[in-house]
């Protein structure tokens, strides 16, 4: 399935997901928010889905963070699912799998100070 370009919705038309099981600490979240601040464009990449009543159901906490650094538009795929796609999709966007090859970073030119700020957990 492919789909068109994401359009540009008014964040005061969007609703957080009142089921998320996913939260986010306050440390996590600042980073989230000093990400998006400085990489605004990377939302464009992975925007925010939203169903037919404009309810978030992946991107809640992007939609949490844009909302606190007062972005006013954020690009949505709003997306006519089913409520069980819309809980698959929900868990799924938030299963991340991998494991971060420390060797690698810290041997191969990272910065760890922005591998850290960008949420890379540094042993």
């Amino acid at each position: 399935m492919f789909l068109p370009p994401p359009i540009l919705i008014e964040t005061n038309k969007l609703r957080t997901h009142p089921n998320n099981p996913r939260y986010i600490r306050e440390e996590n979240m600042e980073r989230l928010k000093r990400s998006i601040s400085k990489r605004s464009k990377f939302l464009t990449v992975k925007p925010l889905w939203v169903n037919t009543d404009m309810v978030v159901f992946s991107g809640n906490q992007r939609l949490r963070a844009c909302i606190a650094l007062g972005i006013e538009k954020v690009p949505c795929y709003v997306l006519d699912w089913t409520e069980e796609e819309q809980r698959e999709a929900m868990i799924l966007d938030n299963t991340h799998n991998g494991e971060w090859d420390q060797d690698m970073l810290a041997n191969d030119g990272w910065d760890v100070e922005q591998l850290k700020e960008w949420g890379v957990p540094i042993d």
